[in-house]
């Protein structure tokens, strides 16, 4: 491995641990969390990511049931770092604003631009993470 894609697991791996805590941190404040799917939540529970985790439906329409149940004013947006990603980040953020709900998309954007290049869904992170480590850290 070259010295710097080296360099670039190693800042990868001292700044997702971080940015996932923050997301962490979102969860057991209260702050729902938007994902895809199941598979999405179990990974986050994997990296110990402890809250509430919403799923959305395949048409891409938040299960607003479950939404209005939270009485959440603010929702942490958390989906697939891939183009179908983005624009359902884009959809999702359109419904919560129009119900007043604040969706905060910098966790995601941060840790999209973090693993870009390396993997696409969020079902990948726990992995993706013991990669990085054996990589690095030997």
């Amino acid at each position: 491995m070259s010295p710097s894609l080296m360099a670039t697991y190693e800042r990868i791996l001292e700044k997702l641990p971080k940015t996932l805590e923050r997301l962490s941190r979102k969860g057991t404040s209260g702050v729902p969390i938007i994902v895809e799917g199941k598979k999405d939540v179990a990974a986050l529970e994997k990296l110990g990511i402890r809250g509430t985790k919403l799923t959305i439906k395949d048409s891409g329409k938040i299960l607003e049931d479950s939404l209005d149940e939270t009485l959440s004013r603010e929702v942490v947006v958390f989906v697939d770092f891939d183009e179908h990603g983005t624009e359902l980040a884009k959809e999702i953020t359109t419904y919560l604003e129009s119900q007043r709900i604040k969706a905060d998309l910098s966790i995601w954007r941060e840790v999209r631009t973090l693993v870009r290049r390396d993997i696409k869904d969020v079902e990948g992170l726990p992995s993706y993470l013991e990669r990085l480590k054996k990589r690095t850290i030997g």
